[in-house]
């Protein structure tokens, strides 16, 4: 016989509904961030991770952004639009395309990243040291969760 689904307990709904809200906050946070730059939060959310890394492939993108990579080819024929990233041919591959920033793009990326950190710091400004590390361990906990959850699917 298989065996039936707990019912959450109070603690767990409240988790639940805390990372809901959470989850709503930051779209409402990125779409602020994206539109103060001039840019869809698709095109925001791209734009992040070449503060970390120089070039990434299109199939990199839809993983890390979980996106289909019509939506990727979509992000980035607007941002190459906009003179902020572009399109490299590998010469070992000419079918593999590398997705870089523009040579002017980087300080702009330097300044979205900045920006982002600090706004972080001023809403956390208030929180003592010794918090920041139990809300840093249990958020790292819930995204290990998460992504063990995952990837069981």
């Amino acid at each position: 016989m298989p065996r039936l689904k707990e019912i959450p307990t109070r603690k767990e709904e409240e988790i639940a509904e805390l990372l809901c809200e959470l989850t709503r906050l930051c779209n409402i946070k990125e779409e602020h961030f994206a539109s103060s730059f001039n840019l869809s939060p698709g095109e925001f959310r791209l734009l992040k991770y070449f503060a970390s890394k120089e070039t990434y492939t299109i199939k990199e993108l839809c993983v890390l952004l979980n996106l289909t990579p019509g939506r990727i080819t979509h992000l980035v024929s607007s941002l190459e639009k906009k003179n902020l990233i572009k399109r490299n041919v590998t010469p070992e591959d000419r079918r593999n395309i590398l997705i870089s920033l523009s040579s002017q793009t980087q300080n702009f990326i330097n300044n979205i990243y900045a920006d982002h950190i600090n706004f972080h710091n001023n809403v956390l400004i208030a929180v003592s040291d010794k918090k920041k590390g139990e809300i840093l361990s249990s958020l790292k906990m819930m995204v290990d969760s998460l992504q063990n959850w995952i990837n069981t699917k």
